[in-house]
């Protein structure tokens, strides 16, 4: 009961602060500090440790990359504070159960930040693989629109020359799609090596973030 009240307690008074507190930094920080969800990656991901979770754990990493940091700066920067708690609010419905409307919403919001994550991964691709081509099956475009987060899974495999699977049914019936290179590397060292790759992203946008903030 004590924490309740002092919870209770703790929302009114940051209500009351923001709406006497007229600086957009503030709303920023609060903001962000709301909808940036990629602290908790590290430690679900290390707990994937056998071959079946082994892929959830790439799909983890990036989700939290796309959903949890890039999508909501981006929204703070353009779209304003609101849209990027709606965002969030979305994000987090989607993550529940696959609602058709959530779903409309989910990838129609997560087409751009989606193909700018995906662009920063191709980057590191090419640095590190020194390669031009990602083998998307043909369906790159159909998943930037209907699925944005496989193409960063499969990017995510390609970096760690690794084998990605992905699950899917149609019309009752269940297909497996394999995407990357098998080179018998599943293990910790791959995850850490992504988890790794995703911060430093996140550290890039950051300070790509802050500094837009300074210029408006």
């Amino acid at each position: 009961m004590v924490l309740e009240i002092f919870y209770f307690t703790s929302i009114i008074v940051l209500i009351a602060l923001l709406y006497h507190i007229k600086t957009n930094e503030i709303y920023n920080f609060i903001t962000a500090f709301l909808v940036i969800d990629v602290s908790n990656t590290e430690e679900k991901s290390l707990k994937l440790q056998d071959k079946i979770h082994f892929y959830d754990s790439i799909s983890t990493i990036s989700r939290s990359l796309l959903c949890g940091f890039i999508a909501p700066l981006l929204f703070i920067i353009t779209l304003g504070n609101s849209f990027a708690i709606a965002y969030l609010i979305i994000y987090k419905l989607y993550s529940i159960d696959k609602y058709l409307i959530i779903k409309i919403l989910f990838s129609i919001f997560s087409l751009l930040p989606s193909i700018i994550t995906q662009l920063l991964l191709y980057v590191v691709y090419l640095i590190r693989n020194k390669r031009l081509h990602i083998d998307f099956k043909g369906e790159y475009i159909v998943n930037c629109v209907k699925r944005p987060l496989l193409n960063l899974d499969i990017m995510g495999a390609y970096i760690e020359s690794v084998n990605f699977y992905y699950h899917f049914d149609d019309k009752n019936i269940h297909y497996i799609k394999s995407y990357g290179e098998y080179t018998n590397k599943i293990d910790e060292i791959c995850i850490k090596d992504y988890l790794n790759i995703s911060y430093g992203i996140c550290i890039l946008c950051f300070i790509l973030f802050y500094l837009t903030i300074k210029i408006m």
